[in-house]
């Protein structure tokens, strides 16, 4: 997707969880602004670096997610408040009654916004010199209202309780093919797509060894192997130095395989428990 706009903070009140935004496009399909929720979310999460509260929090597949937009956003963004837009042109901000927006052709057009956040650590990830490109574009969805969404409670909000956290489901292993006396009799399988999960350890290089992937058999992982393709499931074993990770969805199962030298990453899973997405369930 191609860029649409420049962004740069313009200004931050930390006290006062508000960051001003100056917007400038810089491609022809860049003719939109507007104080919708979904817009101001793209805009920050795509300055969002991997290690910040709100890129730990949720994957960026979830912003293409209607229902996940509909049912979240209000927890990280509480309001969005279109204040100027600049063009050689036509400048009127309209409203159709759910939000306030300006749409419009031009070579050259920008935009002041305010957005407010459920907390400051949504926003830690900004400063007054973040300068960053953005394809963020509305979304048509009625948001819910809701709790703000608390980040300084993460370590809660997901869990590696495989039997009380609700993101497993618990199965006979012979429901499942090709196992054998390696196999416990039940094993826990993801119950949801990967988007409400993310990776809680990683193993590279020399840590990717029979004795550190045994410690994750039966578990919930993330995989990336050399040949640039991820995978993720649960990991068994399918012989010597040799694994397989069963992803689920909602038609059933795959399987990819793996030797340990063809694994570039490994790390295992948690379960979001405020991730209320959960596009597919499996067996559903």
């Amino acid at each position: 997707m191609a860029y649409l706009y420049d962004v740069k903070v313009k200004s931050i009140d930390v006290a006062n969880k508000i960051a001003i935004l100056d917007i400038d496009t810089i491609h022809p399909d860049a003719m939109y602004f507007s104080n919708n929720l979904a817009f101001a979310i793209r805009l920050i999460r795509d300055a969002a670096l991997g290690d910040s509260p709100i890129a730990k929090s949720f994957d960026m597949n979830c912003l293409f997610d209607n229902n996940w937009l509909k049912e979240n956003v209000s927890g990280y963004i509480t309001k969005c408040e279109l204040n100027e837009v600049r063009t050689s042109g036509e400048t009127e901000i309209k409203n159709n009654g759910k939000e306030a927006y300006w749409r419009g052709e031009t070579d050259n057009a920008s935009a002041t916004i305010t957005v407010h956040f459920a907390s400051s650590l949504w926003m830690q990830h900004l400063n007054t010199k973040s300068n960053w490109r953005s394809s963020a574009y509305p979304a048509a969805v009625e948001f819910v209202d809701r709790a703000p969404i608390d980040p300084s409670n993460e370590i809660s909000d997901f869990s590696d309780d495989y039997a009380n956290s609700g993101g497993w489901i618990l199965v006979q292993s012979e429901t499942l093919k090709d196992t054998d006396s390696l196999w416990p009799t039940e094993v826990f399988i993801p119950i949801y797509t990967e988007k409400s999960y993310r990776r809680s350890t990683k193993l590279s290089g020399a840590d990717l060894n029979k004795s550190t992937l045994e410690e994750l058999l039966f578990k919930t992982v993330f995989a990336l192997g050399r040949n640039g393709i991820k995978t993720f499931g649960i990991l068994v074993p399918r012989g010597d130095d040799y694994y397989s990770v069963i992803s689920f969805s909602n038609g059933g199962y795959l399987e990819s395989g793996y030797k340990i030298p063809d694994l570039l990453t490994l790390g295992a899973s948690e379960f979001n428990v405020n991730d209320s997405a959960k596009a597919v369930r499996f067996g559903a």
